[in-house]
């Protein structure tokens, strides 16, 4: 199976912490479509998440919704050398852009993924392909 999509902080908070009914049926949707075409999961993503998650309902709390999101079949990628210099290489000519958004950016410049699920403008910023909820 092709992994199509990486994940950005952003839509798993969203996946998560819905602010409404309608926002969290368009994410869950969009979740199950990109989880069977294969989706990644950064672990700067993890980082961000059990930061922000942790503050608002515990480590546990966080550790286990983690959990349960890689049980249903999100491929957990690390940051290598590769994904780090290209990284690297963006961040040169975006000095503002977060390290988070030009690491998970990396995954998709070299080819691992096709686009971030995010609405993050940063990665428009970075020419990175996004898709979010519609």
């Amino acid at each position: 199976m092709a992994l199509t999509a990486v994940v950005d902080t952003r839509f798993i908070l969203t996946l998560e912490f819905p602010p409404n009914q309608e926002a969290k049926e368009k994410t869950r949707n969009l979740f199950e479509k990109e989880l069977k075409q294969g989706l990644i999961l950064p672990t700067i993503v993890i980082t961000e998440f059990i930061e922000i998650a942790g503050a608002r309902i515990g480590e546990a709390a966080a550790k286990n919704r983690f959990r349960l999101l890689k049980e249903r079949g999100m491929e957990v990628e690390s940051i290598d050398e590769e994904r780090g210099i290209a990284a690297g290489i963006l961040l040169l000519s975006h000095r503002n852009i977060p390290i988070a958004d030009a690491l998970i950016s990396g995954i998709v410049t070299t080819g691992l993924a096709e686009y971030v699920l995010t609405d993050d403008p940063h990665y428009k910023t970075l020419n990175v392909k996004t898709k979010w909820i519609s």
